[in-house]
């Protein structure tokens, strides 16, 4: 696993980028008030890291989002080839590495999704 970092890390990306946005309701444009919207939700998510909560209003259920849930198994329980399928020990429980691998691909996404030029360059 540790020899395939900067694959994991692409893998990461395309995985995590399009999960995030419709997750979070981030939308694609190049409308100033698009932009705006996003940048909006960004600081929102950012002000006491709510985005780590599974409700967010009440701040409650943290690291039990469904998004971390939904990128841990499709970044590595997809199908049976899947490295979380193959090396399963590793991964019951999830390792606290992993979740902040996640959680940081959130935080930089959204850092970046209203900025246009950085979208592609989060991690």
């Amino acid at each position: 696993l540790l020899k395939r970092t900067s694959h994991m890390r692409g893998e990461l990306k395309m995985k995590m980028c399009p999960l995030t946005a419709s997750f979070h309701g981030f939308c694609s444009s190049n409308s100033m008030k698009v932009i705006r919207s996003n940048q909006d939700l960004t600081e929102r998510l950012k002000i006491g890291s709510i985005f780590v909560f599974k409700d967010l209003s009440s701040k409650s259920g943290i690291y039990k989002t469904k998004l971390l849930q939904q990128g841990i198994n499709g970044m590595w329980f997809l199908n049976q080839s899947d490295e979380g399928v193959i090396y399963h020990k590793y991964f019951n429980p999830i390792p606290i590495k992993t979740i902040a691998l996640m959680l940081m691909a959130v935080s930089r996404f959204s850092n970046s999704y209203f900025q246009l030029d950085d979208a592609d360059n989060f991690l």
